[in-house]
Formats: structure tokens, C-alpha cells, sequence
């Protein structure tokens, strides 16, 4: 089966769509300062124009008396801000917007200097843009002669940019779009994100229907594989019992004289006891795909953990490890007990194989009332060398394992059965310092 890439294309989709809008917000800007430079231009080579013109026109005579009528004149004609002469000393001469201010300095042009200064070497200028109160102006500056040739004044054309106000309202439109965008970019972010976590979410259940449909598959074969030796080991293990029992050897011949006075050897029921539960057991892993648990009874943790103990204690003899219970009165719980003493079984023999030259095993159990229930708590504790934390995170994956020769299989039995019980498991390891698992299950479990 495919699984078409969703997180891979939404991670494209996603930057796709941030690289429009940081496009879009660029080329806005880049327009912006385009536009704004070919205005300024505009309007300061016509500036220029009109100042070069006009001193052309002035030269030799701009002290004459019909100067400031003919400044005036060309002020209005041309929509000009102020039109004026000025001396060495930068004190008007006359100015068309304010006559009264003949033969006054005025600081402001101290901010033109340089460039009434260029032009009284000969040569136009013009100013950059500048603001003005509410104004926005631009200058150009046209060296003026008087009759005898030399540069004595300079005419000044000053003008009003209004495009520049309307390029100030187009600035901030764009300041308010760029606001906008990264509003649109975080919340494309933060759903591109939750459609990926979604995405994963999907993937993993897939994951994990194809590895239940595979453990289905793998049950099939080896129902047939494993559970009929079991049963030829059953019966020949019936067959031993009838033949070399002493009990069923004498109820078989009627004559006690006959068999010696031998007390039953308990192998002849161990045997088949045991095939029971290892066929149980079989059966139990064949149906790691179910979610039901099997059939529940009343049982006493203590007791089951008791027997798994005593079961596994040539194991833990003979890797010298110590074991210690450390168990509370517990009320009976409703489960089922072939399956909580597999829960049990694996996580001791974990613990037993996380140190195999010896250590200790703390099984403790008590309850706890939490969320408004009653929960029966076992803690599985050893002190081997830890999980890493990348290791940690896929604990309870069926086939991840650590182990040289183990399956992967025995914590998500573990988690399958404890969940199929409405329960929960829990792992806290850490490297260096040994391992805890936790089994919680609620007090009505099973009812």
C-alpha cells in the first residue's frame, strides 16, 4: 500500500504560499521606492528646467523692478511653492511667496547650502526630497549673473511634492499589508502544522492497521505451527500419566498388590498444566489485534504476581538478582488472569534481561484514587543500565526492540492487554538509572 506524502505536500503548499506573500509584499516595496524615484526625478529635472529658463531670462537683470511681478507670474503659472533670488550672505533678494522678506536671512536655507553654494560656481543644482511642517519640497538652484557676466545670486524654484503624500498613503496601505501577511503566514503556519500533525496522526494509525493485518496474517500460520505440537505434547504427556502413574496404574489393574506403594510424581500433572497455559499464552499473542480482554474474573494482584514470581525465580537465582514486594491490601480486581499474569510475566522477564549479571527487581503495588476512581497501581522497577531516550519513545511499538534476540512484541502485549482492561501503562527510564513501569488498572474493570 502507498501512502500518498500528504506531509511532504503540505509542506510545500505551505512554503509555496509564504514565498507568494513575501513576494508580492516585496515587490510592493520595490515598486513603492521605484515609483517614488522616478516622481522625484520628474519633478526636480522640471524644477531645474524652469530654474535654468527663468535665470536665463533674468541674467544681468534680476534686480530690476519687474522681477518679483515676473516671479510672481511664473509662481503661479507653474503651481510652485516659492520662487526666490538669493546673495552670497544666503538673505533673500526677493521672493515671490514672501515679499516682505526682502534683504532677510532665513535658516532654513542654511540646509541648501551646498547646493546654493554649487550653484553660484556656475553649475544647477537640486536638492533631495525633504519635509517642510506638512510640506514635502524639493529645491533646484540656477547661478544668476549680472551685467558684467559674474555669478552675484542664485534663483531658487522651490515646489510642493504632492505625489509624495499619496506615496505616504500608499506606504501605509503596504505597512498595513505587510501586518496583514504575517498574520496570514502565522495562521498558515499554525494550520499547515495541525494538518501535519493530523497527516502523522493518520500515517501512524495506518501504520499500525497494516501491522495488526500483518500479525493476523502471521497468526494464521503459525496456529497450525505451534499449537498442534502442543496438543501431541498433551496427549503423549496423558499417555506417560496412564501408563507410569502409580494412582492410575492400580484404579487400572484392581490390585494394589501389584504396583508398589509410590507416591504420585506431580510432573504427570505439571506437564499438561503447563501446555494449558503456554497454549493460552500462544493463543493470547495470536490475538494481539484484539481489543477485548478475555474472560474476567475476581483476582487477587498479590497473588498472581506471587505465582509469576515463583515461576521466574530459577531465573532470577541464576542471574543473582534480588527481588524484593512491596504490596498494599488490595481488593480483588475483575480481569482476566491469563492475561494479566502474561502483563507480568514480561515485564519481570524484562527486568530480569535488563541485568543479566545480577540486580534487583522492586515489584510494588498499591491503590489510588484519581479523576474520581479507584486504580490498582503495580510498579515493575529494576536497576539496569536505562532506556534512551530515543529508544523511550517506541517502548510500546510492536517489533522495536533493543534486545540482540528479542521480538519487540512483549510492552505493546503488555500496553494491548492493560488497555483492552480500560487500564494504563506507563514507562520512566532514563540511561544509568534502571527502569519503572507502571500498570494502572481501574477498580471496576471488567464490570
Amino acid at each position: 500500500m502507498v501512502i500518498f506524502p500528504v506531509r511532504r505536500f503540505t509542506f510545500w503548499a505551505v512554503a509555496l504560499a509564504v514565498l507568494v506573500i513575501v513576494v508580492f509584499n516585496v515587490q510592493g516595496w520595490l515598486v513603492l521606492a521605484r515609483t517614488s524615484r522616478v516622481l522625484e526625478k520628474e519633478l526636480g529635472d522640471r524644477l531645474q528646467a524652469v530654474a535654468t529658463t527663468l535665470a536665463t531670462v533674468l541674467s544681468g537683470r534680476y534686480d530690476t523692478p519687474g522681477t518679483a511681478k515676473l516671479l510672481s507670474e511664473v509662481l503661479r503659472s507653474n503651481n510652485l511653492f516659492n520662487l526666490f533670488i538669493v546673495d552670497e550672505n544666503l538673505a533673500y533678494v526677493t521672493s515671490a511667496r514672501n515679499p516682505e522678506r526682502a534683504g532677510q536671512a532665513d535658516p532654513a536655507l542654511d540646509a541648501d547650502a551646498a547646493e546654493i553654494l554649487a550653484a553660484f560656481s556656475g553649475v544647477a543644482t537640486q536638492t533631495r526630497l525633504y519635509a517642510a511642517g506638512r510640506y514635502y519640497l524639493k529645491s533646484a538652484f540656477a547661478p544668476l549673473a549680472d551685467s558684467s557676466g559674474a555669478v552675484t545670486a542664485v534663483l531658487g524654484v522651490e515646489a510642493d511634492a504632492r505625489f509624495f503624500s499619496v506615496l505616504t498613503g500608499f506606504r501605509n496601505s503596504l505597512l498595513l499589508i505587510n501586518a496583514l501577511s504575517l498574520v496570514a503566514i502565522a495562521a498558515v503556519v499554525l494550520v499547515s502544522a495541525s494538518l501535519a500533525r493530523r497527516a502523522l496522526s493518520l500515517e501512524q494509525a495506518a501504520g499500525r492497521a497494516g501491522t495488526m493485518a500483518l500479525l493476523g496474517q502471521m497468526s494464521a500460520a503459525m496456529a497450525h505451527d505451534i499449537k498442534n505440537p502442543l496438543g501431541i505434547i498433551r496427549a503423549a504427556a496423558e499417555r506417560l500419566k496412564k501408563r507410569y502413574d502409580p494412582r492410575i496404574a492400580r484404579d487400572t489393574l484392581n490390585s494394589k498388590s501389584q504396583i508398589p506403594n509410590l507416591e504420585a510424581d506431580p510432573t504427570f500433572d505439571y506437564i499438561p498444566e503447563e501446555v494449558d497455559r503456554l497454549d493460552r499464552i500462544v493463543s493470547s499473542y495470536l490475538s494481539l489485534g484484539a481489543t477485548r480482554p478475555g474472560e474476567p474474573e475476581s483476582l487477587n494482584l498479590a497473588e498472581v504476581i506471587a505465582g509469576v514470581l515463583k515461576d521466574m525465580e530459577h531465573e532470577t537465582g541464576r542471574h543473582g538478582i534480588a527481588v524484593e514486594v512491596k504490596f498494599e491490601d488490595l481488593p480483588p480486581v475483575q480481569a482476566s488472569r491469563v492475561e494479566l499474569r502474561q502483563v507480568f510475566l514480561n515485564l519481570v522477564l524484562n527486568a530480569i534481561q535488563a541485568q543479566p549479571q545480577g540486580g534487583a527487581i522492586t515489584v510494588a503495588g498499591r491503590t489510588e484514587h484519581r479523576s474520581g476512581r479507584d486504580w490498582f497501581v503495580v510498579t515493575v522497577s529494576d536497576k539496569g543500565p536505562g532506556i534512551k531516550p530515543e529508544d523511550l519513545r517506541h517502548a510500546f511499538e510492536p517489533f522495536h526492540t533493543t534486545k540482540e534476540k528479542g521480538s519487540g512484541l512483549g510492552l505493546f502485549s503488555v500496553k494491548r492487554i492493560v488497555e483492552a482492561h480500560k487500564g494504563r501503562v506507563a514507562i520512566d527510564s532514563a540511561p544509568g538509572s534502571g527502569t519503572t513501569v507502571e500498570v494502572k488498572l481501574p477498580a471496576e474493570s471488567g464490570e
